[in-house]
């Protein structure tokens, strides 16, 4: 299987100006992101299927012959996952365990307490509004795919990990080539997960590291049986600099 994970294009939460700018508890895309992703899709669909087998062509300069197509279910990942999927006319799958560190939230200052808000996410009937060809990995419920509040920080590797096992249970011992739409903080959880690095130190901004990764960037990963090959990180050569973010 090759994995290729990809970030989502830029979203409004990504241009805030600190405390200038509200946040957004689920960001859309900005229209430099929708740019991004565009071009993103252009790239993965200049292909010359069939020319090469799966592991013959390291830097994708053959094309990239994309099997399968998953996304998180946070509106940035969905939008930017359908416009590569109707470009390279692939069904689109949302995984809710893939979104960000954090999930759907936003924090407030009362009286020097921290108060965290109910979210829930997109629910169905946004779905079916918005990207009727989305097909789920497992129903939500009819509130929405978000259980509410601010994730656990000991909760996002145990996720990747879950995300990853799902990946490989699905696609693992074949020549699938399967793309995934995720979020910077989350890759990093991923990666580690894949090359069992320090597995038992939940959050991420405790170790000594962290992975730059520009918006709609890619990364491949060929796994087997036995073994994980990086073979790639953080690629976007197929951006403009204007677009690089």
């Amino acid at each position: 299987m090759q994995l290729y994970f990809i970030r989502h294009g830029q979203s409004t939460n990504n241009v805030r100006d600190g405390d200038l700018t509200p946040r957004s508890s689920d960001p859309e895309l900005t229209e430099k992101g929708v740019r991004q992703a565009e071009l993103l899709a252009e790239f993965l669909a200049a292909s010359e299927s069939g020319t090469s087998d799966p592991g013959d062509d390291p830097l994708n300069r053959r094309g990239f012959d994309l099997t399968h197509l998953y996304c998180s279910l946070m509106k940035r990942a969905i939008h930017t996952g359908n416009i590569i999927a109707q470009r390279l006319n692939l069904p689109l799958f949302g995984m809710p365990e893939a979104h960000e560190v954090g999930g759907v939230f936003l924090e407030t200052l009362v009286n020097d307490v921290v108060t965290v808000n109910e979210e829930y996410g997109v629910d169905e009937g946004f779905l079916a509004t918005n990207y009727p060809n989305l097909i789920l990995t497992q129903p939500i419920p009819r509130s929405g795919w978000w259980r509410g509040g601010k994730e656990n920080d000991k909760l996002p590797q145990k996720r990747a990990q879950k995300v990853l096992e799902w990946l490989r249970q699905h696609h693992a011992s074949t020549d699938d080539r399967v793309a995934i739409v995720t979020h910077g903080g989350f890759y990093n959880h991923l990666l580690r997960a894949m090359l069992h690095i320090s597995p038992e130190e939940p959050d991420n901004r405790k170790l000594g590291y962290r992975l730059v990764y520009n918006n709609c960037a890619i990364s491949r990963f060929d796994l087997t049986e036995d073994r994980v090959y990086m073979v790639y990180h953080n690629r976007a050569e197929y951006l403009p600099d204007d677009l690089i973010t």
